[in-house]
């Protein structure tokens, strides 16, 4: 039995409010199994597809006899499959997910991507699907490739719970070595503040999406960062290099404001231009109404 210490980040309210939603694969998949998300392989299924010219080696069984009697030439019917589908969260455990929040009620945009990833990790795999995990820095840290069953749910939540934000993110990087890792096509939801240059990170996601992934982008910000809340002068740090700045937050607040907007522009409008999903997550929301909004979004979108 897993450890309840282990579970922490399974909060009966989130799963509560999402059970009666599927997550479905938007675009094609590649899985082991046969399930209910569209294939780009074929395979055995009631619903056809086309035909193609026969071939040696087919099976008798699949050749449509009343083509060869219309044309006098041997065809055979393809079905379009359907196939489990795989999904790696990607969560970003540099310094900058450990900033603690003035309001001691807020999580940590650590604790809370940890709720959000282990909610959808848990969604996925109750619908028998492959939910997994990697969590990075500059590198790779964990990398818990997609799997079935209970067994590898409770090893993802482990990791999650001793996952520990330190040191400085390389989004682009490991972007990249994910796409070379991960050769199956499936789903990628990337949990992060994206710190850094955004093109850069935009460089990895078109990494992943030209491999014909679907990905997904739960961009996090405290409220914090979003409203620059200090009133006296005050001293900020850099929660990944540790670089220090003295500054009057009220006579920055403008420009601040300004290039924070320009920044999260970047990454939106770029993750919208290589097809993937971006949803834009302020830390004070709760959990269980970004999640079953987006899943519900994604289910009238079909």
């Amino acid at each position: 039995m897993p450890d309840r210490q282990h579970m922490k980040f399974l909060d009966p309210e989130v799963l509560r409010s999402i059970r009666s939603i599927e997550m479905k694969a938007r675009l094609l998949v590649e899985g082991l199994y046969a399930s209910r998300h569209r294939c780009r392989l074929y395979g055995y299924s009631v619903e056809f597809r086309d035909h193609r010219e026969y071939v040696p080696g087919d099976e008798p069984r699949i050749i449509d006899w009343k083509m060869l009697a219309r044309t006098e030439r041997y065809y055979v019917r393809r079905f379009e499959m359907e196939s489990n589908m795989n999904v790696v969260c990607l969560l970003d455990v540099s310094g900058s997910m450990s900033y603690r929040p003035q309001d001691p009620k807020r999580l940590t945009k650590m604790e809370y991507a940890s709720y959000l990833t282990a909610s959808l990790s848990y969604l996925v795999s109750k619908q028998q699907d492959s939910p997994g995990l990697v969590t990075f820095t500059t590198e790779i840290a964990d990398f818990l490739p997609p799997r079935q069953g209970n067994r590898h749910l409770f090893s993802l939540l482990a990791r999650l719970a001793e996952a520990q934000p330190a040191g400085e993110t390389d989004l682009e990087n490991v972007l990249k070595k994910v796409a070379m890792r991960l050769r199956r096509r499936g789903v990628f939801v990337l949990v992060s503040d994206c710190h850094g240059d955004p093109a850069r990170v935009l460089d990895g996601l078109r990494h992943l999406a030209a491999r014909g992934h679907e990905v997904i982008v739960f961009h996090l910000l405290d409220r914090d960062e979003i409203d620059l809340p200090f009133r006296s002068l005050t001293s900020f740090r850099d929660l990944e290099t540790g670089r220090q700045v003295m500054c009057d937050p009220l006579r920055q607040r403008r420009d601040y404001a300004r290039r924070l907007r320009a920044f999260r522009d970047a990454i939106r409008d770029g993750s919208a231009g290589c097809g993937a999903d971006y949803r834009f997550i302020d830390t004070a929301e709760p959990i269980e109404r970004v999640l079953r909004d987006y899943l519900l979004y994604r289910r009238r979108r079909g």
